[in-house]
Formats: structure tokens, sequence, C-alpha cells
């Protein structure tokens, strides 16, 4: 009964994904949802085999599995990101952390695989708890990119009120690749609302950093014009210093121009979507957000940053679930425990 009550239970979250999705797709829950069904069906599978082919029950290696994954991704990408601590003109206190961090996950995960097959009694318990104090953040993880991935695999409204362009920072007051990438897939689409009759602005938002001689929203505008753009199509904002201030001044330019109140089309790298996405809906911004390619080589580092960033939008919830977490962590540690 077990398997077959795993597998209905994944068919539930599923459900529930899709109907998270279809009303709105800009929350974290569409990936939870999405978690919860793989992991359902991954525990419900592994009891089935078990039964199937007469190996010796241990019911927890099926629903230790997905924690696990998640907790090993998490430690490759920390380790990844802190790898630059051995590239001198990168190192920083936080790239430090991130190794430590990383290598102290992968060690707690691979150390707990082998004091868990040991056998029963203390190794065991100790095996459950090391194996599960990084799968809380490894499962957000995962969860995170699951909503990532199908938030991008969505097709934008036609017929914006504006495309707005999210400014990533000049280079020697220049325009780099990344943000380059990010003006080109905003003229592209503009150009397709053209195509199809509509007249959207074109927006393109950053402010002046310490380090930069001009606005990000003046080198984006210079950029967008020299490639085609006609000026008076475009509503330069030039003062926004998160990506908060970037919808916002955003918004308040297009209602001073007196541009009806309709969705926008908002346009960052691939990575910042799901997180741009988030934050458009906590603003209150009927957005939809669509995302420009990225260097593989920066994509790992640049995800992670984005989902540390994004946990902090609902500390309150991460604390729940946290707590709840570290409190089921106890109870399979009394469970294998006891005799």
């Amino acid at each position: 009964m077990l398997p077959l009550a795993a597998l209905v239970l994944a068919a539930a979250f599923l459900v529930l994904h899709l109907r998270a999705g279809r009303v709105e797709p800009r929350r974290w829950r569409v990936g939870v949802h999405l978690l919860g069904a793989l992991w359902a069906a991954v525990a419900g599978l592994g009891l089935a085999v078990e039964n199937w082919t007469g190996v010796p029950d241990d019911r927890l290696v099926p629903l230790l599995l997905l924690p696990w994954l998640g907790a090993v991704l998490l430690g490759l990408l920390l380790v990844g990101y802190g790898s630059r601590v051995l590239r001198p003109a990168e190192r920083s206190r936080v790239a430090l952390v991130s190794l430590v961090v990383g290598l102290a996950v992968l060690a707690a995960t691979a150390a707990g695989i082998p004091l868990y097959l040991s056998g029963s009694g203390l190794p065991a318990v100790v095996a459950v708890v090391v194996l599960l104090l990084p799968g809380y953040a490894g499962l957000a993880l995962l969860a995170y990119g699951l909503y990532c991935l199908t938030y991008l695999r969505r097709c934008p409204r036609e017929s914006p009120a504006a495309v707005v362009v999210l400014g990533s920072g000049l280079v020697d007051g220049t325009v780099p690749r990344l943000l380059a990438h990010r003006l080109d897939a905003g003229a592209a689409a503009w150009r397709e609302e053209r195509g199809r009759g509509h007249d959207p602005l074109l927006v393109p938002t950053g402010g002046q950093g310490e380090d930069e001689p001009m606005s990000e929203g003046l080198a984006m505008t210079a950029y967008l014009v020299a490639h085609g753009v006609p000026p008076e199509c475009v509503a330069t904002e030039d003062r926004a210093t998160t990506t908060d201030e970037n919808l916002l001044l955003s918004r308040e330019i297009l209602r001073a121009r007196g541009v009806a109140d309709r969705h926008l089309r908002v346009v960052t790298s691939n990575f910042h979507v799901g997180r741009a996405a988030l934050l458009s809906r906590r603003l209150g911004i009927d957005a939809d957000v669509t995302g420009a390619p990225t260097a593989w080589d920066f994509l790992p580092g640049a995800f992670l940053r984005e989902y540390v960033a994004a946990l902090t939008l609902r500390p309150r919830t991460n604390l729940t679930g946290l707590t709840v977490w570290a409190a089921s962590t106890a109870a399979l540690a009394f469970a294998v425990m006891a005799p």
C-alpha cells in the first residue's frame, strides 16, 4: 500500500502544481508543488522496487534520496562559486565562506551514506541527522530551480504597454556582453511586437554606480539607438539601483507618459528571471519576465546568488520551514534509534 499511496500523493502534488502555475506562475510554490510530486514519485518507485525485488526493506532510503541529491547540488554550486578564491583578482570573504560551506556540505553528505549503510543504532542515527542537516537548503534549491524552469517555458502575452530591460552594470563605462544580451533580447521583443501591429515603449533602466562615468540607463539607450531603435521609442530610466527600483521607477515613467496601465514585458538575464518575476508580483506589477542568454561558465554562480537572494524575500516562511524540517529530522532519527 505504501508505494501506491506515494504515487497518489505525487499525482495530487502534480495537480496542485498545474493549478498554481495557471492561477499565478510567479510563485515559488509552483516549484515546491512540482518538487513534492517528484519526491513522492521517487519514494513510491523506490518502495515498489524494494517490494518487487524482495530486497530487505529500508523505508528511509527512498525518502532520503532527493534531499541528499539537493544537498550535493548545493554543495557543488557553493564550491564552484568559492573556487574563485584561487584567482587573486576575484578573492573575497564571500567566496571563501562559500568554499568552506560547500566543502562541509559535500563532506557531510558523503560521510552520511556509509554511516547509514553500516547498520542501525547510533551510526544510523548520526547518518540521518548528517544527511538531512543540509537537506532543507538542498530541497529549497531544487524547488527554486524547478520554479524557474517552469516559468522560463511560459510564452509571454502579446501587446505589453512597454518592454522594460533591466540593467546589470557597466564595465569601464561601456555595455558589457551580459548587458548587451539583455538589450538585444529587449530590442528583439520590441520589434516582434511592432511586427504584430503594437507600439510598446522600450524602457532601459539602471542608475549610476560609484565606479560608473554615466548611468546604465543612458548607456543602454545609446546602445539601443546605435542598433537601430528610434530614439522617440525609448524612455530612459536612469535612477534605479536595485531590481525593485528598476520596476517601480519604470512604472512611474510609463504612468507619467500616460501609457495605459497594461501588463509589461520585462527582459533580463535567464538566471535572473525567477527572482525578477517574484519581485514584480510582490510589487503588484503585472509583468511577464523573459530571459536573455548567459555564458555557461557564468551561469552556476549567478544562479546560486539569485537563489540566496530569493531566500531572503520570505524570511518567516523559510524560518518556519527550517523549524519543521529540523523537527522532522529529529523524529526520523528517533525512529531509526527505536527498536
